[in-house]
């Protein structure tokens, strides 16, 4: 008996012992499956890397931090008036992980140049020079590509916070990586419109802006590019000509219609008639020519919203650019640098000389962005020849092709066919087009400003409104344009130096 007692107490101990053993390693379990999904996602949405201060650590965990509701319905009719909204932008390295400081501008052969209040101009300066940028004081990176002025634009993501007035103190829904949100009453989302595929989701729902994106598998769809960049280099000022080295006004279509050569050049400069009389084919010819080692190009809408994303954020103005309302179309507003460099800041996107001018009146600016709607001057304006904007209808990384309505055919312009054709390219992101407006007809962009989509015998994209447009020019103004040379469209050039 005494030893059945003992085999008894020897089973309780074994038995006791294998539940414990059984209850910590599912307790082990729990937790590594509680934390590798949390490292992981960490890995994912991208981390903190670079040294940074604590006081910069918490400056982006506080930008990162948005309602990030688990519970999102998804119903197509409902709205959201997307009238007035703020940008939230985070620095991103190639890899998106999230950094405290921009990446360093990229020169591949073109001089820094920064502000000298005493000589009231630009002058060389070195990449080392630490007072030639610093984008936390809305200082952005200033270099010339032989004569001409050009502007950092850094990789970045971005959201945008949609509020109830221009109080800006109710959100009331967003636009990120799960698309565009309404917030409901309850503090759950509704999604008003999903995103276009191919885009990149970094931190809590940011979006790479896709103008810097690796686009080749969606086959350029959302702007993007054939590999992952560190930024942009823009044109600081609308394009000018110059014949032989002087500057040319180009008051006709005769001397404004023509493709750059030996003799022929296009400079970004101060204080100059911006070109014109320029078909939106020979701009885009000209834009590509202009510098073939650093990847020129004719602007895309997805890079205007990258400059206007990073201009109406902390890093920017915030606030709309005033118009350039000279007469003659001069660059910078004046023919007098220090008028430009002093008086005239305000037209620029820092609200400083370091930032970018035109982009709100002067001249209309020509987009390499289209509808193929079978319009009779999709060929005529926008050429079909090798090396054309519409040599063929494909994405490229130097353009966009949007989609239309099977009824549009090229010939009526109406207000129908514009509706149309915004809400079928609804899904598109970071363009300052569909995010920053309600309708494709009307005067509904930030600012106000024009918001007139591509359309029939308008299928171009034009951008930025000119001097006489008061009412509709703005950083957010776009409309459709039939391409043709006239004496209120210009362009401006797009550098890639990776």
């Amino acid at each position: 008996m005494e030893k059945d007692n003992k085999d008894m107490k020897l089973r309780i101990i074994i038995t006791v012992s294998v539940i414990i053993i059984l209850v910590l390693a599912i307790i082990i379990g729990v937790m590594y499956t509680i934390n590798e999904p949390k490292k992981n996602n960490e890995l994912n949405q991208g981390s903190i890397v670079n040294e940074t201060s604590e006081e910069e650590l918490e400056e982006i965990k506080i930008a990162q931090n948005v309602i990030n509701n688990t519970i999102i319905e998804n119903e197509g009719n409902e709205e959201l008036n997307k009238k007035f909204g703020k940008i939230d932008i985070i620095w991103l390295d190639k890899n998106n992980n999230i950094i405290s400081k921009p990446l360093a501008p990229v020169l591949k052969g073109m001089t820094p140049v920064k502000y000298s209040m005493k000589d009231r101009n630009f002058l060389e300066t070195t990449e080392n020079d630490n007072e030639w940028y610093n984008y936390e004081e809305k200082k952005w990176a200033n270099a010339v590509d032989g004569e001409s002025y050009f502007v950092w634009i850094p990789r970045y993501a971005y959201k945008i916070t949609y509020y109830s007035d221009n109080t800006y103190t109710t959100p009331i829904g967003y636009s990120d990586y799960r698309g565009i949100l309404k917030i409901n009453n309850d503090n759950t989302l509704t999604r008003i419109t999903t995103n276009n595929q191919g885009l990149t989701e970094v931190g809590n729902h940011y979006i790479l802006a896709p103008a810097f994106s690796r686009d080749t598998a969606s086959g350029y769809r959302n702007g993007g590019w054939d590999t992952n960049i560190s930024g942009i280099w823009v044109a600081k000022y609308e394009m000018s000509m110059e014949t032989n080295g002087i500057h040319t006004e180009t008051e006709n279509n005769q001397i404004g219609n023509v493709l750059i050569n030996d003799h022929i050049k296009a400079v970004s400069k101060p204080g100059v008639s911006s070109w014109r009389n320029i078909s939106i084919g020979n701009s885009y010819v000209n834009a590509f020519n202009y510098n073939r080692e650093l990847e020129s190009h004719l602007m895309k809408n997805s890079e205007w919203g990258a400059i206007a994303y990073l201009a109406y954020s902390k890093y920017g103005r915030t606030t709309q650019l005033e118009v350039n309302k000279d007469t003659n179309y001069t660059t910078g507003g004046s023919e007098t640098i220090t008028q430009v460099y002093i008086y005239n800041v305000n037209e620029s996107t820092t609200g400083n000389n370091t930032g970018i001018y035109d982009l709100s009146g002067g001249a209309w600016e020509f987009t390499a962005g289209y509808i193929n709607n079978g319009y009779s001057g999709i060929n005529t304006y926008g050429g079909s020849n090798e090396g054309y904007l519409c040599e063929n209808a494909r994405n490229t990384k130097y353009k966009t092709v949007y989609t239309h309505g099977n009824n549009d055919d090229g010939t009526q312009y109406d207000r129908t066919y514009a509706i149309q054709n915004y809400l079928l390219n609804i899904t598109k992101r970071g363009e300052a087009i569909i995010e920053t407006s309600n309708a494709g007809f009307g005067t509904d962009s930030w600012g106000p400003s024009s918001s007139f989509f591509v359309q029939q015998d308008t299928p171009f994209f034009a951008r930025g409104g000119d001097f006489a447009n008061n009412a509709g020019a703005g950083l957010f103004s776009y409309t459709g344009s039939n391409g043709q040379q006239d004496a209120g469209t210009g362009y401006r050039v797009v550098l890639v130096c990776e």
